[in-house]
């Protein structure tokens, strides 16, 4: 079933942004705007308008018609930006989602988190098929037609690491992934250290990345996001664990959507020279 809906998960800490320590003079304005508010709300372009906005666009030019975004809670910059004039323009439904932190903790609690507060939220997404996306990433308007038209219940896109140009040491941020023949989802290894990402080359010599764009079913997935557990490594509540325990105990195929192209990302201070250029 076609989904209409799409999650922007940006709610997180962005502690790998604030931390890096890449020096330009440049980008001391963006250095400064980003460590105090989200780096998606970080400006580009002659209007300085938030990396966030340039995703959006592309979100309603391939057709999804209901955006939620999770941001933290008591988010007043999300606000000030995503008011009335910036939703007409944008001529797309936009709902802010709050993750709400625990008492016990002093940052958010994950992502499987963020998306299972957000259909609490918004039971609207318990009942229809969604999607979602980092909020730090600028996903093409092609990829994101091809995971909103997809036929399977579950499926995410499968990147080529050659098609995204990352280093390896970027790569190895991000979550490999195995595919059997018919390009249903074997494995997750979540930010493998460099020197093991060759002995994950499938059998036409390619190396999968997961960059969170993917396709849920509402009615059986909620159970999951719901009664994820805390990752024991990075403890929080982890949208692959989620995605490998569907796999697991429902039986239920995730579809990789073989794709080869770049994903504009804004990980680390550095990204933002690369992200601006691309954005000209």
């Amino acid at each position: 079933m076609i989904s209409d809906s799409i999650i922007i998960l940006a709610a997180g800490a962005s502690t790998r942004m604030k931390n890096s320590n890449f020096q330009n003079k440049s980008i001391d304005y963006h250095q400064t705007v980003d460590n105090n508010k989200s780096k998606s709300l970080i400006g580009f372009g002659k209007e300085s308008k938030p990396f966030i906005s340039f995703l959006i666009s592309n979100i309603s030019n391939s057709g999804f018609k209901n955006v939620y975004i999770v941001v933290p809670e008591n988010s007043e910059y999300f606000k000030k930006y995503f008011n009335q004039r910036v939703k007409k323009e944008l001529k797309i439904k936009i709902n802010l989602s709050f993750q709400l932190v625990p008492k016990n903790r002093s940052k958010p609690l994950g992502t499987a988190d963020a998306v299972y507060q957000t259909m609490e939220q918004f039971p609207e997404l318990k009942l229809k098929p969604f999607c979602i996306c980092n909020g730090d990433n600028l996903y093409s308007i092609a990829s994101l037609k091809k995971i909103r038209l997809s036929k399977f219940n579950y499926a995410f896109i499968a990147y080529d690491s050659k098609g995204l140009e990352f280093s390896q040491k970027k790569i190895s941020s991000f979550s490999v992934i195995q595919l059997d023949n018919e390009n249903r989802l074997v494995n997750i290894i979540e930010k493998p250290p460099v020197k093991l990402i060759p002995k994950f080359v499938d059998k036409n010599g390619k190396i999968r990345i997961n960059m969170n764009l993917i396709k849920f079913s509402a009615k059986s997935s909620f159970d999951f996001f719901r009664e994820c557990p805390l990752n024991e490594k990075r403890n929080e509540k982890e949208i692959s664990d989620v995605i490998l325990n569907i796999v697991k105990y429902k039986k239920n195929y995730f579809h990789g959507i073989t794709v080869f192209e770049h994903v504009p990302d804004l990980t680390c201070k550095s990204d933002i020279l690369v992200v601006a250029k691309y954005l000209e």
